[in-house]
């Protein structure tokens, strides 16, 4: 079991981690092209998330237009959003996993990886999806309920 400030700690390790690229890269180059470095590369990712972004939803119709569901492209959307986000983020160890997200066939295993680690849940009950449960088919009709209603009231 985590710990209940695992996310904060985290969150404060990314930040330490990412002053630190700051001062290591501004000592080697300079401020004001460090400054240009970071927004140089997330221009271009931001560029390359478009490109992508685009292609990936064409992909996602052409699946829901045969009738397939999308689910790993579904995650693989998701891991885009995140590439994007970290890309928009000040930092090069947030540019440097941004960017590996945008690389097809590191997404791709990222989204194979997640979908190994995590069953499929269903909305009723939280439980997961597996091969042993059953799926009844039926019909129904819906019936006009003034039959059941006291007819010494009209």
């Amino acid at each position: 079991m985590r710990h209940p400030l695992f996310p904060l700690f985290l969150f404060l390790g990314a930040v330490l981690l990412e002053i630190f690229g700051f001062a290591w890269v501004g000592g080697a180059v300079g401020a004001l092209t460090t400054v240009v470095l970071v927004v140089v590369t997330a221009a271009v990712g931001l560029l390359i998330f478009r490109i992508q972004g685009f292609a990936h939803w064409r992909r996602m119709q052409e699946l829901l237009a045969r009738g397939e569901l999308p689910a790993r492209e579904l995650l693989e959307a998701w891991l885009l959003v995140v590439a994007a986000v970290l890309l928009l983020v000040p930092g090069f160890f947030s540019d440097a996993i941004g960017f590996a997200l945008l690389v097809p066939p590191l997404r791709a295993s990222a989204a194979a990886g997640l979908l190994r680690r995590r069953a499929v849940w269903t909305s009723a009950g939280g439980q997961s999806a597996s091969a042993d449960t059953e799926t009844i088919e039926g019909e129904f009709r819906k019936r006009d309920n003034d039959h059941l209603t006291d007819r010494h009231d009209r």
